[in-house]
């Protein structure tokens, strides 16, 4: 097998065609086609069904395309490993990023990066808290910037820097008709979630149950699947949320939303870098690393530890 073919099997697997592979590899059908049947020869095996224009992955196939993936994400990670530790300031650099640090704090820092490093090509994966972490693990991703602490053997976790919350309402909004509440009226309000890997909606169920209130009683009638698509559902009137600050600061100072303040909530949350523990670092992830360490070292984060009941455990 050589990676070629490999590269090959991937796309007629996921495109369940070998024209459309050919065409997403810039490559003739013919060739696709002996790419494939010389695959199959090495491994003496059948890996699809021909069925009409349509191929259909056999068993084989199938569990050759979960090793594939791993043997090219390996060869990413070589190459790329290779290339970086000849000049650091140089090749790409893949970070992931929760939608709030990903949006709103990886942005700028990564503007003064390229300023030092200006041939360096940097991409930002940005998921909720829960799939950065799992991509982390698995090591599609290098270090990522999430929402919540995270206990995991395997990753190191420094914090970055803190974060406010705040309650938010349409500006017309006619169910709240005062500007500070008592934290159980807030149960009775219309209220937008965002998705359960998030790590702003675990900051807020933690936050709930430091008041002894129970997250469950909230009256949900949404539930989102990024903080964007949170505060245009605000802002179109669907009911109220909790939000990064950083999040709707123009939208706060244009008038679009009103805060609303609620009564002894602890309305505070962290931000946290996490890599692998027992996989070293490209020397650009790495110099990407101190450097993101220092620029919130010096606004007061970075590298502090929390106490055990604001952990989140995976």
């Amino acid at each position: 097998m050589d990676f070629r073919r490999l590269e090959v099997f991937q796309q007629v697997f996921e495109r369940r065609s070998f024209s459309r592979a050919g065409l997403a590899l810039l490559l003739a059908q013919p060739t696709i086609s002996e790419h494939i049947r010389l695959l199959e020869e090495d491994l003496k095996l059948t890996l699809f069904d021909r069925q009409g224009r349509e191929v259909i992955p056999t068993k084989a196939g199938e569990l050759l395309y979960s090793y594939s993936k791993q043997l090219a994400a390996l060869r990413q990670e070589t190459l790329r490993a290779m290339q970086q530790f000849l000049d650091k300031g140089q090749g790409e650099l893949l970070i992931g990023g929760s939608n709030i640090p990903g949006q709103y704090l990886l942005p700028g820092i990564l503007g003064k990066f390229k300023q030092k490093y200006p041939q360096v090509r940097v991409q930002v994966l940005i998921d909720d808290t829960q799939n950065i972490v799992e991509k982390v693990l698995t090591g599609a991703i290098e270090i990522g910037a999430v929402g919540a602490r995270v206990e995991h053997r395997l990753i190191s976790c420094q914090l970055l820097t803190q974060d406010e919350l705040v309650c938010i309402q349409p500006a017309d909004f006619p169910s709240v008709g005062k500007k500070t509440l008592d934290p159980r009226e807030l149960l009775k309000l219309p209220f937008i979630l965002r998705e359960p890997g998030s790590g702003t909606r675990r900051s807020i169920e933690k936050a709930l149950a430091k008041i002894n209130l129970n997250p469950d009683e909230l009256s949900a009638v949404a539930e989102l699947g990024s903080s964007e698509a949170v505060r245009q559902a605000v802002k179109a009137g669907l009911g109220v949320s909790i939000l990064s600050r950083r999040s709707v600061a123009e939208d706060l100072a244009a008038g679009l939303v009103k805060e609303i303040k609620i009564k002894k909530f602890p309305l505070l949350r962290n931000f946290f870098l996490i890599h692998q523990k027992q996989r070293t670092l490209s020397p650009l992830a790495e110099e990407f690393k101190e450097f993101l360490l220092r620029e919130f070292t010096s606004n007061g984060g970075g590298g502090q530890a929390l106490p055990a009941e604001q952990k989140v455990v995976f």
